[in-house]
């Protein structure tokens, strides 16, 4: 297994991807999550009626945020990544990064296998066209709500 490494700590990876919802926190209406339900990943995965689980969390500037939950490279569980201090929603299983303001991968897949810069690339590309959704949240209360 691997580290990776983000904001406030680390998380493991093991050999088979996060591809199933466990531990999800249940949305209560619009009421998302509580910011310090969030840890030190600053990201969860939530169960919602309007939107199935999607990843919610907050940025290194306090903006919360909400998007679809699956990575495109390989279907791992955002929700269950890491927010880098540079903003990005890290992929649990193989690090790929993505822009949570436009659902775009910023970057592909990393690793001995899929880190291979022409492969990388290529997933990457896609990531841009094929972007994760996103979703309108505000902070009130603690709680991060869907508004939209």
């Amino acid at each position: 297994m691997s580290e990776a490494h983000g904001r406030g700590g680390s998380q493991r990876r093991g050999l088979i991807p996060p591809v199933f919802h466990n531990d999800t926190v249940q949305a209560v209406g619009r009421r998302l999550v509580g910011i310090d339900d969030l840890g030190e990943r600053r990201v969860t995965e939530v169960r919602t009626d309007e939107h199935g689980v999607i990843a919610v969390g907050m940025l290194p500037d306090d903006t919360p945020f909400a998007v679809s939950n699956v990575c495109r490279h390989q279907f791992g569980k955002l929700g269950r990544g890491i927010v880098t201090d540079d903003g990005c929603l890290q992929c649990p299983w193989h690090r790929a990064e993505f822009d949570v303001t436009d659902g775009s991968m910023r970057s592909g897949p990393k690793g001995v296998v899929f880190g291979f810069p022409p492969y990388s690339a290529a997933v990457t590309a896609v990531g841009r066209i094929a972007t994760l959704s996103t979703y309108a949240v505000e902070v009130r209360d603690g709680f991060i709500w869907l508004t939209g």
